[in-house]
């Protein structure tokens, strides 16, 4: 596996590769480091970092856009995530952390997931459908090269899951896991709808009401 050095960005955050994510700039190592990789055009490592600890693997950064610089060197940037790495240590020397990094490969990258990927779709469109009645802001059709990543970097799983699904080591584990997880959210969130819309009727059926009794004569 490919190792190189790269600085190093710990935050509560899990990058997906593929994945947008604004972020503001504020302490001065790292701004120091944002601007160094803008001047070299090079990426930075980001890593979830939180009370249990910093994770072994992350992705690296992309700096898609400096949307805004303030007076005081604060920035505001869009990032997208590249490649996933494992941190194998931390050097020491410079304002803000580096990490020796082993780029990551997927164990089965020629996969056929195609119909798994179509089943992760179709969850998905259940998801959206009962949480918001909106549409998917992702290519979703075929070829569906990392698809997780897609539906990982823009669905709002809690960070442990996120963390999992980066871990896993090919499409096809991720893709299964997404299918549990997709599958589990669908059903919920179709449940909490129908109990609301049951709540708003006042458990009659909508547009139909109870006939009114006829007077005693």
């Amino acid at each position: 596996m490919p190792v190189a050095d790269i600085p190093l960005f710990p935050l509560n955050i899990v990058l997906m590769p593929g994945a947008p994510q604004a972020l503001h700039i504020f302490e001065e190592r790292y701004k120091q480091m944002v601007n160094e990789c803008l001047e070299r055009g090079s990426e930075f490592g980001m890593v979830l970092s939180d009370e249990s600890g910093t994770r072994e693997v992350g992705c690296t950064a992309r700096i898609v856009e400096l949307v805004r610089r303030f007076e005081d060197g604060r920035m505001l940037i869009l990032v997208e995530g590249s490649r996933r790495f494992r941190l194998r240590s931390i050097l020491a020397g410079r304002p803000y952390y580096v990490g020796e990094v082993e780029y990551l490969e997927d164990e089965e990258p020629e996969e056929d997931v195609g119909g798994l990927a179509e089943e992760c779709i179709a969850l998905l469109e259940r998801v959206v459908a009962a949480a918001t009645e909106g549409s998917v802001d992702i290519e979703i059709q075929p070829p569906y090269r990392n698809l997780s990543f897609a539906i990982a970097g823009r669905i709002d799983f809690d960070l442990e899951t996120r963390q999992e699904i980066l871990e896993l080591g090919s499409e096809r584990r991720r893709l299964e896991r997404l299918r549990e997880l997709l599958s589990a959210a669908a059903a919920k969130l179709e449940r909490e709808r129908r109990l609301r819309e049951k709540a708003e009727t006042n458990g009659y059926l909508r547009g139909w009401r109870p006939p009114e009794g006829r007077e005693e004569g």
